[in-house]
């Protein structure tokens, strides 16, 4: 097997994996409890929204979630940054650290804590960290993994020994009754309100094979932005020039939107299409893959997506590992979900290679990674 990494002058290991899920589960049939119910949108989207609720709850297969908001008030309990500090604080334990053994840190996300200064800092003031090398990295569900190729790459080639990779996300402040202008609202941003949950991750990559107990060793990362002429197909046009607020408002720039038809049009063969390019850019083969995570929103795509997989590679043992049901969709956090829950479920065997592989469909881009599984420091060859 090819990996880009193997040019670096040192393998890096994941030793620690850390996830944070802030308040208690709210079950599928409270989200609008909690998020606040609409009731000022126009009548032809109130009365969508009593049709298509039960619909949803079969199709996403979501039966509890998570919300950084006190439910009575529905005042904010968390921030990116306290949620990513505590996301971090189980990572470094995992791997057996303290924050004295970290040089660099990383931060992804969609929505940073402030426009400045970046929420790497923030996180570096709230860890009592003196000195360390930082980077924010700005997308959406490929944040994660473009910052494990960031960090992979430097410290394969020295740079860096140890680094901590968090991210967050806060999908409630945009899903809040209140804060919408429900009079311009469409029904593609209420369909958001029934997936999009809060929480944060992170992970701990090193230079260092005898960290942690868990081992995976990083094979390879991948990113790509396959979107010209397509899109954008999850947006939110605040920003920029558009930083009027009271315009902003007048025109629901602030509301978070997704072109569903789209997304369920383009999702699966993208996401197909690339994880064919990763495999063959590293020489490997399909059946060498024990444990396919794909970070997806909705049950039906992933049901649909493990179909696929296993039948068009000839894969019928192919596992499929998501924290969806429980978690709903934190955005970048699902796949540190994910792996984290997997590993303290499961045990997996020496030499088992995970493979995942998500698309951002705000313009297209698709990003993964391989690792291999190595279990404790004793068994590190």
């Amino acid at each position: 097997m090819q990996s880009y990494l193997a040019n670096g002058q040192h393998d890096v290991y994941v030793a620690g994996l850390g996830s944070f899920l802030p308040g208690d589960p709210v079950r599928f049939t409270e989200i609008e409890n909690v998020l606040g119910k609409l009731t000022e949108a126009p009548p032809k989207i109130l009365s969508w929204i009593e049709r298509m609720r039960p619909i949803m709850e079969e199709m996403l297969g979501i039966e509890t979630c998570h919300y950084a908001l006190d439910p009575v008030t529905r005042e904010p309990t968390e921030d990116n940054v306290t949620m990513s500090v505590k996301a971090a604080e189980k990572a470094m334990a995992m791997a057996g650290i303290t924050k004295d053994d970290i040089d660099l840190i990383v931060y992804a996300g969609v929505v940073m804590e402030n426009i400045c200064p970046p929420t790497t800092v923030l996180i570096q003031e709230a860890m009592g960290i003196p000195q360390v090398a930082e980077y924010a990295i700005h997308s959406n569900c490929t944040s994660i993994y473009k910052a494990i190729q960031l960090a992979a790459d430097q410290i394969a080639l020295g740079r860096y020994e140890t680094a901590l990779i968090m991210t967050s996300q806060l999908s409630s402040p945009m899903l809040r009754a209140e804060h919408y202008n429900q009079q311009v609202l469409t029904k593609p941003q209420v369909l958001l309100r029934w997936f999009l949950t809060d929480g944060a991750g992170a992970i701990v990559l090193t230079r260092n094979p005898r960290l942690g107990q868990k081992r995976m060793r990083v094979i390879e990362t991948y990113t790509e932005s396959i979107g010209l002429g397509e899109g954008p197909d999850m947006y939110c046009p605040i920003g920029g020039h558009r930083i009027n607020m009271l315009e902003a408002y007048e025109k629901g720039w602030h509301h978070l939107t997704q072109n569903f038809d789209r997304v369920a049009r383009l999702a699966l063969d993208l996401g197909k299409r690339a994880g064919d390019r990763m495999v063959d850019r590293l020489g490997m083969d399909w059946t060498s893959i024990r444990y396919f995570f794909m970070n997806v929103p909705t049950k039906h795509i992933a049901d649909q997506m493990l179909t696929d997989m296993r039948r068009d590679k000839n894969l019928p043992n192919l596992e499929f590992y998501t924290k969806l049901s429980e978690h709903g969709y934190p955005g970048p956090c699902a796949i540190i979900h994910g792996l984290d829950g997997f590993l303290q479920e499961r045990t997996p065997q020496k030499g088992d290679i995970m493979f995942s592989v998500v698309a951002e469909s705000s313009k297209w881009m698709y990003a993964g990674f391989v690792f291999e599984y190595l279990g404790p420091p004793s068994e590190v060859g």
